[in-house]
């Protein structure tokens, strides 16, 4: 591996490309299947406790799909 800072563009042999879109890809899905989940729990199975539990981990989940969104875009920021 060469040393210093890598100079080419995102997915070049000098600078290749990170699993970060790949994971917000997977923690969108997460989210939309938290989701629907919860709306089921909440108007099918008329369950508090399991629609709260849903719920709590959509937000997580969100917060997850957040997280990664803003990391791949200050990987993909040009540097100054």
């Amino acid at each position: 591996m060469r040393g210093g800072r890598l100079k080419g563009p995102l997915g070049s042999i000098e600078r290749p490309a990170s699993a970060l879109r790949f994971r917000l890809v997977l923690a969108v899905f997460g989210v939309l299947v938290l989701l629907t989940g919860a709306l089921l729990a909440a108007l099918w199975a008329h369950s508090a406790p399991l629609t709260v539990l849903l719920v709590a981990g959509c937000a997580a989940a969100g917060t997850n799909a957040y997280w990664v969104g803003r990391r791949l875009h200050h990987e993909r920021r040009p540097a100054s």
